[in-house]
This record gives structure tokens, sequence and C-alpha cells, in this order.
């Protein structure tokens, strides 16, 4: 069918979409798969965007074919105005504009350009088609990003208590284990899983259906809440379905969907609650759901029960079940109100598998009545709950970030549009999600706990609904609007709706990144290699929650050396009191953690665990060795080097040392390797001995201590071999040990190979597309942008296709555009990663750093120029960084307060940090503050990540200030004096403490002391 006259505008906009969507797809072939002509070559380009643009206006005349050629105005596919599929067929403009530039931004926007338009055109007919996209798009996310392997915390507890269908901790979560136990029956291979036997990965799997069948539920209830009051051929389904991508892909939702937890199924619940609740809207074109009144209520009853099994918040539905009550009066017969409370307690009789599976789990000891209702209803945690959390300030800013976070200011502004629009509209419908956000709020602000953020996912799920009354209010808008004829006023909502339809995608590539598990394998390999070791039969492991998890796992799960005790105790003390009396009956004891006070024992390595015994060990049979001497009282007597068993990254090294007589010094091992130039390539931080726990001055005269290190070799390092050394410095000197009287602190061990990293490399935190004339391409970097004058600066890059060396030119720039400062960087034929150290300019100001390959040109953006080198980032170059100490070049601490001057035994002493990161940080840091006293003791200290746990390292946006309060309580036997509050940072997997680092980088302590005060009798 041939287009009328009045048709031109139509053809142009459909011929115009299609050429707008070919620009992104030839800029996503050029970036993501590295296709130069596509990145250079405006013909090519062309001709890619004139094929789609082809393709696009024969779909468009042919849907105008077989479509009505009614010309009223009233309908959104009318041939009068651009039909509404152009919109998401010209969502890549944001991509090929540079307005978002990541090749996912990309991706994500190609993708729904094409998916949106054929949803506009059939799902109107054809009512499962939009659901099926949205549950096989949700799906095959959280399946992509899906943890595979071992977690941490609830995550691990939940992978080894499911299959053996045992209790986890209050409240037991019963429905959840049942049914994740399912999940564990599939017979999914390893080629899923990623890791043969792989349970815990079938374990995860469960949240990923459980999450996506909350979103569905979501998407019904949405569609049923929100449906446009206008004819068929409208989009109905528009709103739900871009409220529950938002919500599905949401930060925090997503991340609970791929590891195993109990909140996806929780939100499933809440969700098919509150869907039961407000499903009493008559629409005339939208089925409501088949159920008597009496049936409805029996299913909320019966949901809710169960639910009380699965996560006990569900009391904050409560309010919004009585109140739904209230409002409707159902009349219902006396055996209705009884079958619902049969129902209910239905739903709540889960709660026996506790005391029915408990005596099989604990040598026959039935549960008693009392314990059982203490146990269900979290007895512990009840500490963490304060009724006065809502008047501390902290607490709302707190829950008013975590409220933020999962839809923006964008978000919460269509929130507001909802709420107006059930208020006009719905008032029962806001009633009922209002009661239950404020619930849900007030005890975000009152329950004291790091994960606060998991328990306000219902408030989130209950914005989504509001969101989408929101979309709804701008869909009817428009519909309106196109009775009016009034096409700027058209055009205009077009543009609003558009950019809500990018602001519901964009979670999908903003988040990935972020919660993406799938290249995390946890510390199962390093648990594999541990139990692999030659650990003594029936003795003991004292680990810490890292490292307990996969240790634990495999025992349990997998069947590897069921001998072992392993232990995850609460509290150093209890660690002590454990390690004493095992060794008291003559247990060998291995450590995986960090252990304080543990003078005048005997330790050793095996492998990354620490022996302890409280009698020296039998003679080794290095013992007789001559080996090297270091200064006057300690030998190296050997070294062993190994590569990884398991074929990561890494080599293993343990050195026997002798001290000969007792050395009176503390020094820390420094590792390095050195290239066939003699230029030192890497080097690491020094590490006491045995893993930190067995300090030079505490050594046995005349005992072998074995000595473990893994030397994980850094992804930046060049191929090649390399010369292995070791040396004894004080912590934090430069003057080490003299080896063997020479004027040399290191020693030669052995030559190591270096290989670069096999597969992908988890992408650095800027991405960059930069096209060298080589067909080199550089993806991306990390550095600070905050840097003092004349001191040294970390830049990381990343790269794609370098096939021959190269050199790299980095050029300091300053605010005038003059060159002030270059150096020039090798850059070796195959590198993925590079790392170079460039001293700041000594002028303070605004600098920028800019990068080039000598000798080739460079395209600095897709089709841009070629030109001789490309910023790299802004970096602020101050006379002096502010602020109290600069912890690593990752974190400034700017200031710090004690509030009070003197506290008593038993009472908890206020501190209060400001920090702000210069670079953005790729591990989550625990900070640790310490009250330490007169006997230089420790007697209060609290280990936590920041802003009461609420807000991990890894989600800090560099430049950002936060306040960081803590309340440290002073041990009730702490003996009087002057006592100091000291505050560091360390990484729970290695226990490696962030450095203080001086103007000129080098290190000069481990913490500072930021705060005084005295204890009296």
């Amino acid at each position: 069918m041939r287009p009328l006259p009045d048709d031109w505008l139509n053809v142009a906009g459909a011929g115009g979409a299609g050429a707008i969507w070919g620009l992104g797809l030839a800029r996503l072939m050029a970036e993501a798969g590295f296709w130069t002509p596509l990145y250079g070559s405006l013909l090519a380009v062309a001709g890619v965007s004139i094929a789609c643009a082809a393709i696009a206006l024969a779909v468009w005349l042919w849907w105008v074919g077989r479509t009505s050629t009614s010309d009223t105005p009233t309908s959104l596919h009318s041939r009068r105005f651009p039909p509404v599929f152009f919109i998401p067929l010209a969502l890549p403009l944001l991509y090929v504009t540079g307005i978002v530039s990541s090749p996912l931004s990309g991706c994500v926007l190609l993708a729904g350009g094409v998916v949106l338009p054929l949803l506009l055109a059939w799902g109107g007919r054809v009512r499962w088609m939009p659901p099926l996209v949205l549950g096989l798009t949700v799906f095959a996310l959280y399946l992509r990003t899906l943890l595979p392997s071992v977690g941490v915390a609830d995550t691990f507890e939940f992978q080894v208590v499911v299959p053996r269908l045992a209790v986890a901790h209050p409240t037991g979560y019963p429905l959840y284990v049942l049914l994740a136990k399912l999940f564990t029956l599939l017979p999914l291979g390893p080629a899923l899983g990623g890791t043969t036997g792989n349970v815990a990965w079938r374990v995860n799997l469960a949240s990923a259906v459980f999450a996506t069948a909350a979103v569905l539920v979501l998407y019904t209830l949405l569609q049923r809440l929100t449906s446009i009051r206008q004819s068929k051929e409208t989009a109905q389904w528009l709103p739900a379905f871009l409220a529950a991508l938002a919500f599905a892909f949401s930060s925090t939702f997503w991340s609970q969907a791929i590891v195993a937890e109990v909140y996806a199924l929780h939100n499933l619940l809440v969700a098919a609650i509150l869907w039961l609740l407000l499903d009493v809207t008559p629409h005339s074109h939208i089925p409501k759901l088949s159920l008597s009144p009496s049936r409805r209520w029996q299913a909320v009853f019966f949901l809710t029960g169960l639910s009380f099994t699965n996560h006990l918040t569900t009391a904050l539905l409560l309010p919004a079940v009585a109140l739904a009550l209230v409002w409707d009066r159902p009349r219902l017969r006396i055996k209705d109100w009884l079958v619902a409370g049969c129902l209910l307690l239905l739903g709540l009789s889960v709660y026996l598998f506790i005391p029915l599976r408990w005596p099989v789990l604990n040598h026959g000891q039935w549960m008693g009545l009392r314990e059982l209702v203490a146990y269900i209803s979290g007895g512990q945690f009840h500490g963490a709950l304060r009724l006065d959390g809502w008047r501390v300030p902290l607490r709302w800013s707190i829950v008013g970030r975590l409220l933020r976070e999962p839809f923006g200011w964008i978000g919460l502004l269509l929130a507001v549009v909802g709420v107006v629009q059930l208020a006009v509209r719905q008032k029962r419908a806001l009633a009922l999600t209002g009661v239950t956000f404020l619930a849900f709020i007030l005890y975000g602000l009152d329950y004291y706990v790091p994960d606060i953020s998991v328990f306000l996912l219902p408030a989130h799920l209950i914005l989504a609904i509001w969101i989408g009354a929101g979309i709804t209010c701008f869909i009817d808008s428009l519909s309106t609007l196109a009775k009016v004829r009034w096409r700027p006023l058209f055009h205009c909502s077009l543009f609003i709706i558009s950019l809500i339809i990018v602001h519901c995608l964009s979670p999908i590539w903003l988040n990935f990144p972020l919660v993406d598990q799938s290249h995390n394998q946890g510390g199962y390999a390093w648990g594999q290699y541990v139990l692999n070791l030659p650990l003594v039969s029936d003795s003991a492991v004292l680990a810490d929650v890292e490292k307990f998890a996969p240790l634990y796992y495999l025992q349990q799960i997998e069947g590897v050396r069921p001998d072992l005790d392993l232990l995850l105790l609460g509290s150093e003390e209890l660690y002590q009191a454990e390690l004493a009396a095992r060794l008291g009956d003559g247990q060998t004891v291995y450590l995986a953690r960090y252990l304080p006070h543990l003078e005048g024992l005997h330790l050793r390595s095996l492998g990354p665990l620490a022996e302890v015994r409280g009698r020296g060990f039998a003679k080794d049979r290095v013992a007789d060795k001559a080996g090297v001497s270091f200064g006057e009282a300690i030998c190296l007597l050997d070294a062993k080097v190994s590569a990884d068993p398991l074929g990561r990254a890494l080599y293993h090294l343990t050195l026997y040392w002798r001290a000969d007589p007792r050395v009176s010094g503390d020094f820390a091992v420094r590792l390095r390797l050195v290239d066939a130039g003699g230029e030192v390539r890497w080097e690491r931080d020094g590490i006491r001995p045995v893993s930190g726990l067995y300090p030079t001055n505490a050594w046995h005269v005349g005992a072998v201590v074995s000595d473990y290190h893994e030397i994980s070799l850094p992804p930046w390092l060049p191929r090649g071999e390399y010369l292995l050394e070791v040396g004894l410095f004080p912590p934090f000197g430069d003057t080490g040990l003299e080896v063997d009287g020479e004027a040399t602190a290191w020693l030669a061990l052995e030559m190591l190979k270096v290989v670069p990293p096999s597969g992908s490399l988890s992408p650095l935190p800027h991405e960059r597309r930069y096209c060298f004339s080589t067909g080199a391409w550089l993806t991306g970097y990390n550095l600070a942008g905050e840097v003092s004058a004349a001191a040294p600066l970390v830049a990381d890059l990343s790269w794609h296709g370098v096939e021959v060396d190269e050199e790299v030119r980095l050029v300091w720039v300053d605010a005038q555009g003059r060159e002030v400062e270059a150096d020039v960087f090798p850059l070796v034929a195959g590198a993925l990663r590079s790392r170079y150290i460039v001293t700041a300019p000594q002028t303070p100001g605004d600098h920028t750093l800019r990068v080039g390959l000598v000798g080739e040109t460079v395209r600095c953006g897709w089709l841009a120029p070629p030109t001789g080198d490309c910023l790299l980032s802004a970096v602020e170059v101050v006379s002096a960084q502010e602020g109290l100490a600069n912890f690593a070049d990752l974190v400034l601490l700017l200031g710090a307060g004690v509030d009070s001057a003197s506290a008593r035994p038993g009472e908890n002493v206020p501190v209060a940090l400001r920090w702000r990161p210069l670079r953005v940080v790729d591990e989550d840091y625990t900070v640790f503050v310490h009250l330490v006293g007169p006997d230089g003791r420790l007697h209060g200290q609290v280990d936590m990540w920041p802003v009461h746990g609420s807000y991990p390292t890894s989600q800090w946006t560099p430049g950002e200030e936060l306040t960081d309060l803590y309340e440290v309580r002073l041990a009730p036997a702490a003996p009087p004096g002057h006592y100091q509050v000291e505050v560091g940072w360390y990484l729970l997997a290695t226990m490696q403490r962030l450095q203080v680092v001086d103007a000129t980088g080098h290190p000069i302590g481990d913490s500072i002391v930021v705060g005084e005060f005295d204890v009296s009798d």
C-alpha cells in the first residue's frame, strides 16, 4: 500500500528512526566488536544506517497496509502523527550522540528499540506477549549475572542448609529452605553452573526464579491498578511493563535475585498479597482475578501465614490487611472466616519443619516450646530494634539514600505524580500501599543492622507501584492531547514518554557492572587448595567468615575432609578460649583468621593456614641447612615456589626461617619481581610472617618457622620472566636487613614466568574507546581525581588488540592548554592491562592527563578525526591534600572527633569520621575503630562497613564527602588511664590494612590516632 500525501511525515519518521537505530548499531559494532572500519569510516557507517532505515520503512509500510485506515487522532496508532513505535526505535540516539557512552548502554537501547515497537504493535492484541518478554528478559539477565559458586554470610549458610534440609539461623526461614531444596534436585550440569557438582549455583538459581516471579506478579498488579482508561488499541500494558522493569533491575533487588537469599521470595509473597488486596478495582477491559470475596480473603490469610514462615517482616503487611478489612467490610459467613483462619494456620504450619528437623540435626535433642518461640521470633536480634531510631537524623539520611538509589530523582518524581493520581482516582489503593510503605520505612529507621537495604525492598516495590501510576498519568495525557490536534503539545508528551522509557531502561546498564557476580568464584578454589593440604586428621580450623564459608561448604556438601572441626565464632574472646581449650586437649589447631595475643605459642604456616601449638614442633628436615643470613639473627634456610595446582594466576611461596639468637626487632616480609633489565616491576607491601600472626620478635630461638605467601600476579604485569626477590624490612621503613653481610636487602629466589590472564577481565570503572592507527584500543582507566603537587599518581589502563610493542605517552596539560610534563612508558604486545606511575606537576591547579602512543595517531571517539593524543581524565593538583590521613591514595580522612573527653568502663565512646574517596574503590573495605588503653591493648573496637554498614566503599563516588558515626563500647574491665582512638581500614578477605601514605606516596603507617580520652575508676 502506497502512503497518502499526508503520510509523508510518517514515512520520514519511520525512515529517520530506522536510520538512527542503524547509527547506533554501527557504533556498537565498532566499540563492542572493535570493528575499526565502522569506527572511523563515515561511508561504512552510512551504509549500515541506510540499510536499517530501509528495513524500518518497509516494516512500517507493511504495518500500515495491514491495519485500519482510520484517521481518528484519538488512537496512538493514528497515521496522522508519527506512530508510537518510532519513539523506541530512535532510543539509540542517546548512544549515537554520546549522551550515554558505554557499549552496554548502546546494547540495551538497541534491544529496546526493537522489542518495544513489536510490543507496541502487538502487545495490546496478544496479552501474553508483554509479560512473556518481561519475564524472559529479567530471567535471562538474572541468569547471566548469577553467582556461580559459594557466597559469604547468609548466602553461604543457605547454600549449606538447603541441600541438607537443615535449619537456618533464626527465624529459620523454613519455607525458603523447602522451596529452594527443590532446585538442588534439578538435573542441571556444569555447563550451566560453571563448576562441577555445583549445588551452590542451583540454590542461587532459586532466587532468580523467585525474583522473576515477583516481577511478573508486580506487572500483573500494576496492569490491573494502572491500566489506561482508553480503548483496547492503546498500550495499556506499557506503564506496568516499565515500572516492573525498573524494579527488576534496581540495584538492591537485582543483587538479591542472583544469590541464595530469602528476599526474592519475600518480595514475591508481598507482591502476591498486595495483588489480592488491591484486585477490586473495576475496569471494563481488564479481566479481574476470578475469585469471590470469600476466596480472595482466604487466599490473603493463607499467603500471609505462608509468608511469615519465610520472613518475619510480613508483620509489616498486617496494617494494610486490617485496613482492607475495615475498608471492604466483606460480608462473609462464619464458615468462610473459619476456613480463612484454618488456612492462616496451614500457612504457619510450615514452621513445624523446625522442631521436626531439630532432633535429626542435634543428636536427638528436641526443641522446647519456649525455645521454638524464641527461635522463630528472632529473639537474638531484638536488640537491634531501637524504637527511637526515627529521631536520629543519620537514620533518615540512610533510609532516604536507600529509597532514592533504586529509581533516582526522576523515579521519585514519577512516584509523587502516581500518588496524586491514586489520591484522585483510587483512594483505597493509595491508603493500602501508603500504610505498607510507611510501615517498612519506620522499620528501616528503627532497625540497626548493616544490611538494612534489603529490608526496605517492599518499600521499593511500593515505589514501583506509584511510579507505574505516574507513568499512566503521562500516557493518559498523551491520549487526551491526541484529541486536541495541537502537535507541539502532543510531541512534547511523546518526548517526556521517551525519557521515561530511557529512565526505566537505564538501571540495566548502570547496575549490571555493580551487581554482576558471574565471574566471582568466591573462595571456592581457595577452599579446594586448603583442604588438599596435608592437614592433621581430626584437627580443628578456626576461621573468619570469609574463609569459613568455602571450607564448610566443601566439607558438608561435597564431602571433603569430614574429619576436620571447622569453627566460626562470634568474638575474639571466644576464639581465644576455643584455641586454649583445644590446645590443652592436645588437638592440632589451624588458624584461618587474624587472632592477636598469641604470645608464647609456636606457629608455622601450612599453606595459607597457621598451625598453632603450645609446645615446639618436631624438628624440620630443613633445620640443618646452612641458609642465608638476614642481619645478625635471622637465617633463611629454604624457599619453595610452586605454580597453583588449580590453574589460578598465582604462585605459592613457602619460606623457612630460623632465629638464632633471639630477634629483638619486628620485621615484615616484602616480595618483589624484577625484570631482565633489573627494573622492579612489582612489589608487595610488607606482611609479618605466618599470615601476619607471628612477628619476628616472638620467634623461639632455634625453631624453624615455615612462612607461606600467596603471590597473586597483577593483570597489568607484562608477559615475561621475572626474578622473585625477598627481603626483611621494618613495617614502614625503607632500610632492610642486610643479606649475608652484603650491601643489599634483597635475596634472589627463583625465576617466575608471567603470562597474560586468559579470558576477560572485569572492566575498569571508567570506560573509554580510543582507537589507534595500529589497531590497538584503549578501553578504560582508573586513577585518582585529586593528587598533591609533585606526588606520584597511579594510572591503570585497559587495552585491546595490542599486537606489537608500543610506547605510551602520558601528558600533563594545565588549565591554559599548555603541556606541562610528559612521560613515556612501555606497552608490550598482548597487554590487557598496564599500570604507570606518573609524577604530578609542581604547580597546583586544574590539570588534565592525556594519553597517546608514540608515533601513532588516535581517534578519541566514534567518527572523530585522527589526532596525536586524547583526554584521559581531569585531575586536580593541590598544594597539599587536606585532611588527617591519606589511605593508599584511595580514601582521605578529612576530619575526626571524639565527643567525649572522659568515659567509664562499659560506656559508649562516640566517634565521628568524615571521608572522601579519591578514586573508584573496587573492594568493600572495613573500617576499624580501636580504643587503645594505657597498657597498649584494645579495650573496645568496632569493625564494620561505613555509615552503620549501609554504604560499602564499592558504591562510593569519587569526590563525595560522607559522615560516618560510631559508638564504641569501652570494655567493662577497661583499666583507668589515658586512651587513644585509632582508626584504619582493612580488607576482610586478606586482612591486609590500607597503608597511610605521605605526600610523596611513601607508607608511614596503617592507622591513625584521631582522638584521646581518659578513663577513671
